[in-house]
């Protein structure tokens, strides 16, 4: 097999392996923002300041973690690019040589 086309293969694996990883990512998050939100709605004790904080730490792991997908796919397309069809080589053009006697 082709050393270019293993590279394809473990990059196609690497990125199934990332894509994977952040959909679990996400529903871990998901499920954490909701038994956090029931948590809050049954404490009537908690000031509303934390409640605010506790939404705001919400919001800002799921941009980061948004941010950080988005990071990653765009490595991705690099390396997909540097992986592309590899362009022919043109000669490099040098001047003829005098014969020397």
């Amino acid at each position: 097999m082709e050393p270019l086309n293993v590279t394809r293969q473990m990059l196609a694996y690497q990125k199934q392996a990332v894509n994977h990883f952040q959909s679990m990512w996400d529903f871990v998050q998901t499920q954490t923002s909701a038994t956090a939100d029931r948590l809050m709605e049954q404490a009537v004790w908690m000031p509303q300041e934390s409640r605010q904080t506790v939404e705001n730490w919400q919001t800002v792991m799921q941009q980061e973690r948004e941010r950080f997908g988005a990071y990653v796919d765009q490595c991705f397309v690099i390396y997909e690019k540097m992986l592309g069809v590899p362009q022919v080589a043109t000669p490099a053009k040098t001047k003829p040589t005098k014969d020397i006697k």
